[in-house]
């Protein structure tokens, strides 16, 4: 069992410092010696996410520390017994400081603390798990939180508000287009806001968009602190100038899940869509979910979720020594839909000539 030939040293992704200071990343021995209370896990995939992406060029709102191997996500096999589960159980392991603080995921091994580690739900691969990943996990955990905190009571004495639209933004990355499959399998309607509507549109709506727009079309372009009310409910991935517009546009008890930054960290915006409306604006942070009951839930969720995504949802396959030259595009919004790093892949090429 595991991903390396056999007495192969571990290898992974490795971000670091030169000596001159440089940012160095490439494929090499892992970093950091495992601590005894942590769990190793034989990695089958790993998910690629944008806060993966940033850890690759050491962004400091991301890396608290280097060296370090990315990826906040990872699915494998336990190399060892782990309280109630034997080893070869499959597992997936997110958060808890994964690709941040400890070395993450997008290495052929990961010691990763226990409170990260969960059984993989049976009708999910280590692949199809970390196509969805932190991303399905945030998409889920945005439409909860915007179904807990919209006012239907006060909805339901607004009718015509009751019956406006969600708003997705960013809908062609990972968790824009599973924020999509999540929205409208709860039952909303769903716009979904993209600039690569005419390439992608058909994926939306496959995936449960009623409508496919450009962020011209979803958002007026007067500059007043209110505008005519147009949706209920709005998961944003984007952040940002985005983000302040979507606020205006809100309707009165209605709500805004806050999931991702690529469009910028400033938020230009007033306090009137809070004060005279009465909106919400709530932050989703699956890697900091309280407990593992939460997440074997989510988990499970994502398991029903997949066969909706599974035939058009765009996931990349790659090896360890793509990881630069994706994080790059990735960091440029160039991409969309996921991608799922191999380990396996990498040491497969370089022991094919053996």
């Amino acid at each position: 069992m595991g991903n390396t030939k056999m007495g192969a040293e571990p290898r992974g992704w490795v971000v670091k410092r030169g000596p001159d200071g440089e940012l160095q990343a490439a494929v090499g021995p892992l970093p950091n010696s495992p601590s005894s209370q942590f769990v190793c896990i034989d990695v089958e995939a790993a998910g690629f996410n944008y806060k993966d992406a940033l850890a690759c060029d050491a962004h400091p709102g991301v890396v608290r520390k280097l060296p370090l191997v990315p990826g906040i996500d990872v699915a494998g096999r336990l190399r060892s017994s782990f309280g109630k589960y034997a080893a070869g159980t499959p597992v997936v392991a997110t958060g808890n400081g994964l690709g941040e603080t400890m070395s993450g995921g997008f290495a052929t091994e990961v010691w990763a603390p226990p409170a990260a580690i969960i059984k993989r739900p049976p009708n999910l691969s280590a692949i199809a798990a970390m196509a969805m990943g932190t991303a399905g996990l945030s998409a889920l955990l945005a439409v909860e939180r915007l179904q807990a905190v919209i006012d239907w009571n006060y909805q339901a004495r607004l009718q015509g508000n009751r019956n406006l639209p969600w708003l997705i933004t960013g809908a062609s990355g990972g968790v824009g287009m599973l924020a999509v499959a999540a929205t409208a399998l709860a039952g909303f309607q769903v716009i979904a806001c993209t600039r690569k509507k005419k390439s992608l549109s058909d994926t939306l709506l496959s995936l449960g968009a009623s409508t496919v727009q450009s962020p011209e079309e979803a958002l007026p372009s007067d500059k007043k602190p209110l505008s005519s009310a147009r949706y209920l409910g709005v998961i944003d991935t984007v952040g940002g100038e985005l983000l302040a517009n979507i606020l205006r546009v809100v309707a009165a008890g209605g709500a805004v899940a806050s999931i991702g930054n690529a469009g910028g960290v400033a938020l230009p915006t007033t306090v009137y869509p809070f004060i005279l409306r009465g909106i919400t604006l709530a932050g989703i942070d699956a890697a900091g979910l309280p407990s593992r009951e939460k997440r074997q839930d989510l988990w499970a969720k994502l398991g029903v979720l997949w066969p909706l995504m599974n035939s058009v949802f765009p996931v990349r396959h790659i090896g360890l020594r793509e990881i630069g030259e994706w994080a790059v595009e990735m960091r440029s919004g160039r991409i969309g839909g996921r991608a799922v790093v191999i380990p396996e892949k990498e040491v497969r090429d370089e022991y094919a000539h053996d």
